[in-house]
């Protein structure tokens, strides 16, 4: 696989290397040298578990993009900090987070690419610096009693993260952020202008409708099974509207001024789902993202990789109507079915390991 830059995508220039996952981090949660697991290796037989320190988890960077990407990393350590002390943090706060998390998220895609040697043969047409604040983020937040110290992430390991890297699960200490972003992810039942998807061209470039707000918020802001003792929190990005001709059509109503958190980036205001409720997270420092209620170790083992799953496999599964030809569309079909047979066996191998009686491919099964 030819090397690229995980944050321009060009040929890497005084190559570096990055920590898509940082050092401080690393250190932040233990022993940098421990030894974890990345999931398993299909480049070789017989088929193993990937296992290696955390901090050797580093993948080709430019010199110049690590440096400049370096000041994110250096504003998100002491938001760590307070997450992990669960004290109250800002709406810019727990935005700058958002970006971290389009960062990591894009980059673990990456990243997996490079471990298991492309072998699906996936040609990325964006990398981080392209992606961070671009389309709609959430991120649910949920504590586990009795975690301990510790490194980990869900989602990257799933063979259908490389079709459609949109979720994915970083566990830190007792904390477990869950990520997502997708086009129209929040907007529309938020209440913001929004785009509907209608179809890929040949150039891989997404084609949308553009449509204006409803100026009102529904609950709750996503309409698929949610984790349950967690707060959500969800940001509309309206970044594409900004560059429309007639941007003013969209964004000229004072609802949408008054719910905007930064104009430039098009930024929406933070909002908090919990309780039943959806509400603005206050501008000021505020304990609003700290959900009360607890999760068990065992629960998060088998439960939290399967809801990452199955937003990975939704997401996939509903783009593939938007390919520009039935031979594409077959195509990608054929490529879910092979990641989604893979993955399933995963979780069904987790779950049986804790001894979870009902497997994911049989409540797969149910659901469909």
């Amino acid at each position: 696989m030819e090397k690229f830059c995980v944050f321009c995508g060009e040929a890497p220039q005084e190559k570096n290397k990055e920590h898509v996952l940082p050092a401080w981090l690393i250190e932040m949660t233990g022993d940098p040298g421990h030894e974890a697991h990345f999931g398993i290796d299909f480049t070789k037989e017989p088929l193993k578990a990937r296992k290696f320190a955390f901090d050797s988890l580093v993948f080709p960077a430019c010199t110049t993009c690590n440096t400049r990407f370096a000041e994110l990393e250096g504003r998100v350590k002491p938001i760590f900090e307070l997450l992990l002390s669960y004290k109250p943090l800002s709406s810019d706060q727990l935005i700058l987070l958002l970006d971290w998390l389009d960062k990591v998220r894009v980059g673990l895609w990456l990243g997996y690419l490079y471990l298991d040697k492309n072998w699906m043969g996936i040609e990325p047409n964006f990398h981080i610096q392209s992606r961070i604040g671009q389309l709609d983020r959430m991120v649910s937040i949920l504590r586990v009693e009795n975690a301990g110290v510790g490194l980990t992430f869900a989602g990257p390991h799933f063979k259908s993260y490389q079709l459609s890297p949109t979720c994915f699960g970083l566990g830190v200490n007792g904390l477990w952020l869950v990520n997502a972003s997708g086009v129209g992810l929040c907007s529309q039942r938020l209440g913001f202008p929004y785009l509907e998807p209608l179809r890929f061209n040949e150039a891989h470039l997404l084609e949308a409708s553009p449509h204006t707000g409803s100026e009102r918020i529904m609950n709750p802001v996503e309409r698929i099974a949610t984790l349950p003792r967690t707060v959500s929190l969800y940001q509309p990005v309206f970044r594409a509207f900004r560059e429309r001709e007639n941007s003013e059509k969209y964004l000229g109503g004072d609802w949408i001024k008054q719910r905007t958190a930064d104009a430039a980036n098009g930024y929406g205001k933070l909002f908090v789902q919990k309780s039943d409720s959806v509400q603005i997270y206050p501008d000021n420092a505020s304990t609003d993202w700290a959900p009360a209620e607890l999760w068990n170790k065992k629960e998060v083992s088998y439960r939290l990789g399967e809801h990452i799953f199955d937003r990975i496999r939704r997401n996939y599964e509903n783009s593939i109507g938007l390919a520009p030809t039935q031979d594409e569309r077959r195509h990608l079909r054929r490529e879910g079915v092979m990641a989604r047979m893979l993955d399933l066996a995963m979780l069904s191998n987790a779950s049986e390991v804790e001894g979870n009686k009902k497997s994911p491919k049989r409540r797969a099964r149910r659901r469909r």
